[in-house]
């Protein structure tokens, strides 16, 4: 009788342990990991001249945003939080790398820093994004809504301007919406480069 008990109390365990081996380890998808990409290509033209020098930064973006997982907008109180699509380095890191790597193919400069740095080199010009908005909206779009501004080594204000930028994600998947992303951040590169090029030299 002892040894039917104990024979039947081993087959429970691993009854148990199957179906908790086929809970944890079998039936959840693999998580997905992606990353904003510069998108600009160099300009054409003769040799240049040495590019300005810059510092990218503070580049700020909602709280919301600060988390691994892809967010997209259901509705203007609605988001959605994809739990196995997620980022592979946090947008607050992945912005500014991307806009500093942008900005060096349109500028023609390898004179960027990130922030926070030491101390502003002089003749430094600090871009600093103020970023509102950064998911896809409407199934359909990606919208990047911000407010920048130019700013001398010293502090003072050359340019504020802000941006409201719309690109099509022209796919339904995840990896469409980290590219449309991407391009977007490409569009306010342009602008910021645009605005750089303005100043007086």
């Amino acid at each position: 009788m002892r040894t039917r008990t104990i024979r039947s109390a081993l087959l429970l365990l691993a009854v148990v342990a199957g179906s908790l081996g086929g809970c944890l380890g079998g039936t959840s998808a693999p998580a997905r990991f992606y990353a904003l990409a510069p998108v600009v290509t160099p300009l054409s033209g003769g040799p240049a001249k040495p590019g300005p020098s810059l510092g990218i930064g503070p580049v700020t973006l909602p709280a919301y945003l600060d988390r691994p997982q892809i967010v997209t907008r259901q509705g203007p109180e609605e988001l959605s939080l994809a739990e196995f699509e997620r980022w592979s380095e946090p947008l607050k890191t992945g912005v500014p790398r991307v806009l500093a790597d942008n900005l060096a193919v349109l500028l023609r400069t390898d004179r960027i820093s990130l922030f926070p740095w030491a101390k502003a080199p002089a003749g430094q010009i600090q871009i600093a994004v103020d970023v509102t908005r950064f998911e896809r909206v409407g199934g359909k779009e990606v919208a990047l809504n911000a407010r920048w501004r130019l700013l001398t080594s010293d502090g003072t204000e050359l340019v504020a301007r802000q941006a409201a930028i719309a690109e099509a994600t022209g796919g339904e998947g995840y990896d469409a919406i980290a590219a449309a992303m991407s391009r977007a951040l490409g569009a306010l590169s342009r602008d910021l480069a645009a605005a750089v090029r303005e100043l007086p030299q």
